[in-house]
């Protein structure tokens, strides 16, 4: 069932409909929040560049975590099948 959930990001209030849990999409924004202002400190660059660079490093960090997932399976799938254990 969907909910709406206010989160904060950036001291920017969003409103949004989800059927996660709404203390989920909170530590979501809270992680967001957190990148953004690390990368503003170290940077000293706009809130919207902030935002671009935070979504890159995500984006980033999702297709590293894809990409092992995929070579794991494929290790996977290559190993010979073993033959089952009998019990006589």
């Amino acid at each position: 069932m969907m909910k709406d959930v206010t989160i904060e990001i950036a001291g920017h209030e969003y409103m949004l409909r989800t059927d996660e849990d709404p203390e989920y999409v909170k530590q979501l924004a809270d992680m967001v929040t957190a990148k953004m202002l690390e990368i503003k400190r170290d940077t000293s660059v706009s809130a919207l560049d902030s935002a671009t660079m935070t979504a890159l490093d995500f984006a980033d960090r999702y297709m590293k975590e894809s990409m092992k997932k995929k070579s794991s399976s494929k290790k996977q799938s290559a190993q010979p099948a073993q033959e089952p254990t009998t019990l006589f």
